[in-house]
């Protein structure tokens, strides 16, 4: 899209509203998905074309590759576009994170919502467990983050062949970096210790330095390391710690769909 090309509320740019005005499109429209309705094959075909020159004449253009079509009734296995391109018709297809099938059933959209609970309740848990502890380097957390990516397309039947960004693949999966969840493990952990007594094990445990100098170089990040980068992260202090609610709103990191305002 040209820069300086003002969109509507739904994301779809003023001109090309102002294109298809007057036209009667049953649409579902959010920023570049757009779904069209149609009564049969034909209609659809002609709505898609002259979408398609809508958007052409806005500098955009229609991706063929990801365009399907469903249908309810028997039909023919593609239609065509402008350009004589054919759209594949498929039995069952994701918008906005939805499950969609010809047949109207949410058998796929279950599955996926049982697959995301497993992912949450077992996968990472099994990822994280004492992760709270852990002196992590970035090597550590990028194997990390790609097993947790191999899980989420696994759970959504996607491969690196189809194509879908990493961030898309989270927001149907509804799930948050894994880095930032070890993060606020890492810190709920530093408030819990802070919390004790001086005299505490914890707390000497904290505070304890080794004795003799560190090796010249670059030498490893240690745990006092890494949370003096997750505090300037989240914008936190060791004294924000002492107030348990507070400390708690400021590391928390939720997932989109248990997220609250």
């Amino acid at each position: 899209m040209k820069l300086g090309k003002a969109a509507g509320p739904d994301g779809v740019p003023v001109e090309v509203w102002n294109a298809l005005r007057g036209r009667p499109l049953r649409t579902s429209l959010y920023a570049d998905d757009i779904a069209l309705v149609a009564d049969n094959q034909e209609e659809l075909e002609e709505k898609v074309q002259l979408w398609q020159r809508a958007l052409a004449d806005n500098d955009l253009r229609l991706n063929v590759k990801n365009t399907k079509f469903i249908s309810s009734e028997q039909c023919a296995g593609s239609i065509l576009n402008c350009q004589g391109e054919a759209i594949e018709k498929v039995e069952e297809f994701r918008y906005l994170g939805s499950d969609l099938s010809e047949e109207g059933t949410v058998d796929q959209a279950v599955r996926g919502r049982i697959n995301a609970a497993w992912l949450k309740t077992v996968m990472r848990p099994a990822l994280l467990y004492g992760s709270e502890c852990w002196a992590v380097g970035k090597e550590q957390e990028r194997q990390l983050h790609a097993a947790e990516m191999r899980m989420l397309r696994w759970a959504c039947v996607w491969t690196r062949r189809d194509r879908v960004r990493n961030e898309d693949v989270r927001a149907v999966m509804k799930t948050t970096p894994i880095q930032l969840k070890m993060r606020e493990q890492r810190l709920r952990w530093y408030g819990h210790v802070l919390r004790r007594p001086e005299d505490h094990p914890v707390r000497l445990a904290l505070d304890f330095e080794a004795p003799g100098k560190r090796p010249r170089g670059a030498p490893r990040k240690r745990w006092k390391d890494v949370i003096k980068r997750d505090l300037a992260e989240v914008g936190a202090t060791a004294d924000d710690a002492l107030d348990r609610m507070r400390w708690r709103q400021i590391t928390r990191t939720a997932d989109p769909a248990t997220a609250r305002d």
